[in-house]
């Protein structure tokens, strides 16, 4: 039997911001100090959303130690440096968050962002206070997109199918299905393109925008009252 959605969980990188400045920036440094070429154009989405490692070992072609060593470097200048902090959010999602925070939604984090990292955006940003849970992954990358979503119900109280994860990425998707909530795709960010690209997995709906999101959420509570 299905429920209401009580908790909504945001993916972070290409869903709530666009963090794009700050990753290519950490990242071009991260190959001149393994003296890699410059990524190709367009590339650079392909670091953004899974752990940072995954680039730098898929698309780089670096063995897996290697790719760690360059994962701990681009993690230290991108938090020194400040790179972690430049990204702005998307076009209407604070208003969307304004909105869905008024009508009694709990809102959550779930990223593979470094906790910190998570943290420090959202407190540079000033909106902590829409969120009742901010989860994201540890120092070895052990927590996975779908543990987020358990740790964030668990942190809340909630069944995990009371929960909907919003995300750009297959990973997202995956997570989702993997724990147990429902997902809505998003195409604004950097990896889903199309609704056609959402619908090879589970999913409610998809949204070209934030505003989107509120209207699905609604719409699907809608059905079930």
């Amino acid at each position: 039997m299905r429920k209401k959605i009580k908790a909504i969980f945001w993916d972070m990188d290409g869903t709530l911001f666009e963090t794009r400045p700050g990753i290519e920036a950490a990242v071009k440094e991260t190959l001149e100090y393994k003296g890699l070429p410059a990524l190709a154009p367009g590339v650079i989405e392909n670091f953004i959303g899974p752990p940072i490692q995954y680039g730098f070992r898929d698309i780089c072609g670096l063995p897996e130690e290697e790719a760690v060593d360059a994962a701990n470097f681009f993690r230290k200048i991108y938090r020194e440096k400040g790179y972690v902090e430049l990204c702005d959010p998307y076009e209407g999602l604070f208003d969307t968050m304004d909105k869905l925070y008024a009508d009694g939604f709990l809102l959550g984090v779930c990223t593979l962002k470094k906790q910190d990292m998570a943290e420090r955006i959202v407190r540079k940003h000033k909106i902590g206070h829409l969120f009742s849970s901010i989860v994201g992954t540890d120092a070895l990358d052990n927590i996975k997109k779908d543990d987020t979503i358990r740790m964030s119900c668990d942190h809340l109280c909630l069944a995990v199918d009371e929960a909907v994860l919003i995300g750009d990425t297959d990973f997202d998707s995956i997570g989702a299905d993997k724990a147990g909530s429902l997902f809505i795709g998003v195409t604004y960010g950097y990896g889903f393109k199309t609704a056609k690209d959402v619908d090879e997995y589970p999913n409610i709906g998809t949204a070209d925008k934030p505003a989107e999101v509120y209207e699905l959420v609604s719409a699907y509570n809608s059905e079930l009252s």
